[in-house]
């Protein structure tokens, strides 16, 4: 009873200080007589219609209001309060300011076809303080114009045959609300489209609109004119005569592929002529180099999707850049157009242009090194890695990456001690190393013909090989480990990831105080500790439509799916392998794993404003043994907790379902996953930034177990045993990384017994945060 005491005169004297503090910041208290703080606008559209939106209008205003923290607290305000260098002066209240917004807003709803709308002004004084003052626009929208006809002028009749074939992509529409800016969208789209079909020099300024206003039907009639070049003239007084665009073909195309601003001499250069699809008899590239050549020539030609004799094709030219580039071997691409006169060409009445293709080598080799701290489970460790990376390291842009690895760890907690354990630099008790190389190949290599696929695949192929030893207080462990698979893009934002072979060697050493503890185990625990084979096979699929520099709404969609030891099983039968003792068959003397594991990452971001943003992320993930195992090995199975989970948990530390935690030290996996998480992030001062955040899921085994009490699945209970949490977060935003801390609180804790597991309704737990630190968000 006496904890309870202190608690809450703790908390009523935590509450006096907040208040105290606030009402020793006053906003106003250094303005003058006839001054106003703005503290809030607000825009009422008195009869709204849909695509009529508060939010467009609201950022035409011209002054707006002291930012706050969380739309509560002007934390910059406060700031400067105490130093005139911090944070953000006060926003004065401005009459000539509010004219100025609403002559913005009128513009910008004329150009969305409400002429004649209105806008009334009135000022609200905050009762509590008089220096304080709202600002409200009431906005009442007129009857908008529509579109009544639409018709055509193109003198041209080969662009008006191209346009009137496509005119059902277009966005303009009878009957459609007029919008200006739908007609500058239109114009683009036309541009487009006849430079994908060879007019290398048009643009949109030759497409004008004439509209014709019917004023007491508000309707409105479009003419769209497509004017032709205007051809120059020296005389004095002359009129420039009209003529068509003209329609430009690749002539010759020049390639440098390793070019240097400051060294021009081509003559200097040795010349290299390729074929780049002899079947079709194109015309040979022309490589310009200086001996010897350092990229094979086959991987530019692959990269480019335009043709000598083909039309030029706007599309086409920005798909060879986006491939050029993803190389990542060429620091600066460019490409130069020149109109040229071909009379090597069947038909010399055309009009070609030379491309000349500029690339610009990024450095061949470089090497990077990071050093971290590291917190697992409340053990403090120190970590560091160097990597090296060869940029074209076979002449084909091929990336090899290369990872060295050293980590060591003072592990207080454990199953087992000993007197005589091996400590490193006198601290530590644990230690990691390895080495992961990794190389990545701009193609698909395959027994087919490239040619076979689509040039907008994109397509890579990943050989990786790995190395890690593990000396832990209970065990030593090797993990080898050998890869090899496909990455394709088939648009924009769809990713194809295809691994047909991913082999792992796990090799076990156990000390024999832990083998004392592992004999009273379930077999599934004992099965982490044991030698094993994984010939895996996975698949995934990956959707992303963010665009960068777009402030609008965007999905990220994983789907995973692993299997192991189908076919390997299938093989060792067909040898005639009898099972061993214990009923499992081997490979080189190893048991091997079988099982289906798969799972799905949903994400949604919604960006509101003033770089505020909300994040929801749901995760599902099934895996089941088959066959050769009984369980799903443990670095295969789903796991809950650390700093991209349930943050009031330490990684491995959640779960599994009801267990009720009586060993903290035993790591948890489970075979079945639900987690959900939002955040709402949001700006505080310059790189610094916050969250508030809330997540709840959990892990569950499908089969009971002596090791997990209460860890089994079932569907009358699992929503009980969902655990919570909700936290606040620090974000360091240094544009090149982002570093990470986030206080959590756990609110439900599926450990507990069913009538405590409400974390708040306990004085001794209601605060007990755990601190994450990560890099990045979380998701």
């Amino acid at each position: 009873m006496r904890d309870k005491s202190i608690y809450i005169y703790f908390r009523f004297l935590l509450y006096i200080l907040i208040i105290h503090v606030i009402s020793s910041c006053s906003t106003t208290k250094h303005l003058e007589k006839n001054e106003s703080l703005l503290i809030h606008n607000k825009i009422e559209i008195t009869n709204p219609v849909k695509g009529v939106s508060a939010e467009d209008l609201f950022s035409l205003i011209q002054q707006k209001s002291n930012t706050r923290m969380l739309n509560v607290v002007p934390f910059k305000l406060w700031l400067h309060s105490f130093n005139k260098k911090w944070g953000e002066p006060p926003v004065i209240f401005d009459e000539g300011l509010v004219a100025e917004g609403k002559d913005q807003m009128l513009k910008y709803l004329e150009n969305i076809g409400y002429f004649d709308s209105k806008i009334s002004f009135n000022q609200e004084i905050k009762k509590t303080n008089e220096k304080k003052l709202k600002a409200k626009y009431r906005i009442t929208l007129s009857q908008p114009y529509t579109l009544r006809n639409i018709d055509y002028q193109i003198s041209d009749d080969s662009i008006k045959s191209l346009f009137l074939n496509d005119t059902i992509n277009s966005v303009l529409k009878t009957n459609q609300i007029y919008n200006a800016f739908l007609f500058d969208k239109e114009r683009e789209r036309v541009e487009g489209l006849l430079k994908d079909n060879g007019y290398f020099g048009f643009d949109k300024n030759y497409i004008v609109y004439s509209v014709d206003s019917a004023l007491d039907l508000r309707q409105m009639d479009v003419s769209l004119r497509i004017n032709n070049r205007l051809l120059s003239t020296s005389v004095p007084g002359e009129i420039p005569k009209e003529i068509n665009h003209k329609v430009y073909y690749i002539n010759d195309i020049y390639v440098y592929p390793d070019y240097k601003a400051l060294i021009s001499d081509t003559a200097s250069n040795d010349t290299l002529l390729v074929i780049p699809n002899v079947q079709k008899k194109s015309n040979p590239y022309t490589f310009y180099f200086s001996p010897p050549l350092k990229i094979k020539p086959k991987v530019i030609s692959r990269s480019t999707f335009f043709e000598s004799g083909k039309k030029y094709n706007a599309t086409d030219a920005r798909q060879t850049f986006e491939k050029i580039n993803n190389l990542r071997i060429y620091k600066y691409i460019t490409f130069d157009y020149d109109e040229v006169k071909a009379n090597n060409r069947d038909d010399s009445l055309k009009n070609y242009l030379d491309c000349t293709m500029k690339l610009s080598r990024n450095p061949v080799h470089s090497y990077s090194a990071e050093a971290q701290g590291t917190n697992s489970g409340g053990d403090l460790g120190l970590g560091g890695y160097l990597t090296y990376q060869n940029r074209n390291i076979f002449r084909g842009a091929e990336i090899l990456d290369v990872r060295l690895k050293l980590a060591v760890e003072a592990q207080n907690r454990g199953l087992t001690s000993s007197e005589n354990e091996t400590t490193y630099f006198y601290l530590f008790n644990t230690l990691e190393y390895g080495v992961d190389a990794k190389l990545e190949i701009p193609k698909f290599l395959a027994p087919i013909r490239q040619g076979r696929f689509s040039r907008y695949f994109r397509p890579v192929t990943t050989i990786s090989a790995g190395y890690n030893f593990q000396d832990r207080r209970e065990y030593l462990r090797v993990i080898t480990n050998l890869a090899f698979g496909y990455e394709w893009s088939v648009s924009k934002f769809k990713r194809h990831l295809l691994t047909p072979i991913d082999i792992n060697f796990i090799k076990v050493n156990t000390t024999a105080g832990f083998d004392s503890i592992l004999q009273y185990e379930s077999q599934r625990f004992r099965d982490q500790y044991t030698d094993k084979v994984i010939f895996a096979s996975r698949y995934t699929y990956i959707y992303n439509n963010q665009q960068i520099n777009k402030n609008r709404n965007f999905t990220f969609f994983r789907w995973d799916l692993e299997s192991s030891g189908f076919l390997l099983n299938g093989l060792i039968k067909g040898t005639g392998q009898p099972v061993n003792e214990e009923g499992y068959r081997t490979v080189f003397g190893i048991r091997y794993s079988q099982y289906v594991k798969t799972n799905f990452d949903f994400r949604y971001y919604v960006p509101i404003k003033n770089e505020h943003s909300l994040a929801f992320r749901t995760f599902f993930g099934i895996a089941a043994p088959y066959g050769n195992s009984i369980d799903v090995p443990f670095e295969k199975g789903f796991y809950g907790g650390g700093a991209n989970g349930l943050r009031a948990w330490q990684l491995r530390y959640l779960g599994p379902g009801a267990y009720p935690n009586t060993n903290p030290n035993i790591e948890r996996v489970g075979d079945f996953q639900l987690e959900g998480n939002f955040e709402y992030r949001f700006p505080v001062y310059k790189f610094f930034q916050g969250a508030l955040f809330y997540d709840v899921g959990n892990i569950w085994l499908f089969k009971s177990t002596e090791t997990y009490p209460g860890g089994k699945f079932e569907f009358n209970s699992f929503l009980g045993e969902l655990a919570m949490d909700v936290g606040f977060g620090f974000r360091f935003n240094f544009s090149y990384f982002i570093f990470r801390i986030d206080m959590a609180q756990r609110i439900t804790d599926p450990a507990l017994p069913a009538y405590e597991r409400w974390v708040p309704g306990s004085y001794k737990k209601w605060f007990d945060p755990i601190f994450n630190l990560g890099i990045g968000y979380p998701f």
